[in-house]
């Protein structure tokens, strides 16, 4: 008999079991424990919703892990729903089924708990259901919620656990956010909750039904943390509480801060309500990467925001922000360059006054950066030569992006007699000279391009020849031309 044959047999088997729903779910009591992940691996895969609901009410391990099954996306929303739903029959649940010992449903992809396939030379059969769960992402014992919690019986969270990573938005909610805020609705106690990463994108449910969710999610597990365009800084206030207990995020993107009306021209106001949200990152020990975009209330605090970020940051983003040069100063005298690896200050507009403090930041971290990110910022011939000595010092630079800054061939010139040879590979993309347009904001010249280029090559020739020239424009954001050196 070939090593296939077990394989082949069980499946038939299984199929055969399936085939009747209601017969199989009143099987599952009598089957032995181990039969039941590759049962539901098969009842999955033939979508028989109820038997997969059923299963996981009777699941007799203590965590039930479709990480795989998710990562390759093999759940459809029907057999996910159900899933869900058998996890909620047990939340229900006062008495347990005899049998029956689920606490930790693991939906995370790539988890580092999940054992993977069950594989044992007694179970031939490859199911991508694991069982297993390490003691550290056990659910805790059973805590109090904060002092909001509206009932007695509110008071304890249970004993169960779902392991996800949560996206909350009003538009479009996923299947997770959508069974939590249906048992909200219900008056219907949630799991508690283990998610790396918590996102917020776009409108989201009202702020009760947030603090509700944020009440059973344990904070200390959240590594990353995104919030787009969704919170305003009466929300952000109201959550700031749950940001300073998620001690170990090491990734912190917040982008387009909603103005709320009652905030407009106060900034009295606004300066309360910002400080006591940057205040949080005082217990972020472990942020390595932290990037703002397009938050109009950073102008003037970023000496608040860096009091209270610690000295292991790899990457820094003040993207489409207005800084001002107290600002840059301010930057240039933070704790957080030991480590620092990535830059990115594209779309901040410089104006003269900035050049001092932008000197200085690229001095600060001119040993470790190996990305720097200056695109559109309406850079200067003459800016970009008082800044050309700092970079210079930037010895372990790799990427270095400029385009959308108005820079003629003279000043690209320059540029690249500082930059090169380099010690390292490094990619350079650089402005399309404005002497290559007809006047400021006309259209790109073709004659007057491929002219440059000539001349770029022979400047090169000089200097180091790289491993490719390509120009673009049309294509991208801005119009540009990269150089790749490879050492």
């Amino acid at each position: 008999m070939s090593s296939s044959s077990p394989r082949s047999l069980f499946a038939l088997a299984s199929q055969s079991f399936l085939r009747n729903q209601a017969q199989a779910i009143k099987s599952l009591d009598s089957l032995p424990p181990m039969l039941l992940p590759p049962l539901l691996s098969e009842a999955i895969s033939s979508r028989s919703i109820q038997t997969v609901q059923a299963m996981v009410q009777a699941w007799p391990f203590p965590c039930l892990s479709l990480g795989h099954l998710m990562e390759a996306q093999q759940l459809d929303p029907d057999i996910f729903k159900a899933v869900l739903d058998g996890f909620g029959v047990l939340l229900d649940l006062e008495v347990r089924p005899p049998g029956c010992n689920l606490k930790v449903l693991d939906l995370w992809t790539k988890s580092p708990n999940d054992t993977g396939n069950l594989h044992s030379p007694t179970q031939p059969w490859n199911t991508g259901i694991s069982i297993q769960k390490s003691e550290v992402d056990q659910p805790r014992t059973r805590r109090r919620r904060p002092n909001h919690a509206t009932s007695p019986q509110d008071q304890l969270l249970p004993d169960m656990q779902l392991d996800v990573d949560v996206c909350i938005q009003r538009a479009g909610p996923g299947p997770v956010l959508l069974f939590l805020i249906r048992r909200l609705r219900m008056g219907k106690v949630l799991p508690q909750i283990c998610c790396r990463k918590l996102t917020f994108v776009g409108k989201t449910p009202k702020l009760p039904v947030l603090k509700r969710i944020m009440d059973n999610v344990h904070l200390h597990c959240v590594q990353e943390v995104k919030i787009s365009y969704s919170l305003g800084l009466l929300d952000l206030a109201a959550l700031a509480p749950y940001m300073g207990q998620m001690v170990h995020v090491n990734t912190f993107y917040l982008s387009g801060v909603l103005m709320d009306p009652s905030t407009f021209f106060i900034e009295q106001k606004v300066q309360k309500l910002f400080s006591g949200f940057i205040a949080q990152f005082s217990g972020m020990h472990q942020l390595k990467h932290l990037h703002l975009d397009d938050v109009s209330c950073l102008e003037g605090r970023v000496d608040q925001l860096l009091k209270y970020v610690g000295t292991n940051l790899e990457t820094l983003a003040f993207t489409d922000c207005s800084l001002s040069a107290a600002d840059l100063i301010s930057l240039s005298l933070g704790r957080c360059y030991s480590r620092l690896i990535s830059l990115d200050l594209s779309e901040v507009i410089f104006i003269p006054e900035d050049l001092e403090g932008l000197r200085a930041v690229l001095l600060q971290a001119s040993s470790t950066l190996v990305h720097l990110d200056l695109g559109g910022c309406c850079i200067t011939d003459t800016q970009l030569t008082a800044m050309l000595p700092a970079l210079s010092r930037c010895i372990q630079l790799q990427f270095l992006r400029l385009c959308g800054n108005p820079l003629s061939s003279v000043g690209l010139e320059s540029l690249l007699r500082v930059m090169l040879p380099p010690s390292k590979s490094r990619v350079l993309l650089l402005p399309i000279p404005m002497d290559c347009y007809w006047g400021v904001g006309g259209p790109l010249q073709q004659g007057h391009l491929q002219g440059y280029l000539a001349e770029l090559r022979l400047l090169l020739q000089e200097v180091a020849m790289p491993t490719l020239i390509q120009d673009t424009h049309n294509t991208f954001q801005y119009d540009m031309i990269m150089l790749c050196f490879e050492v």
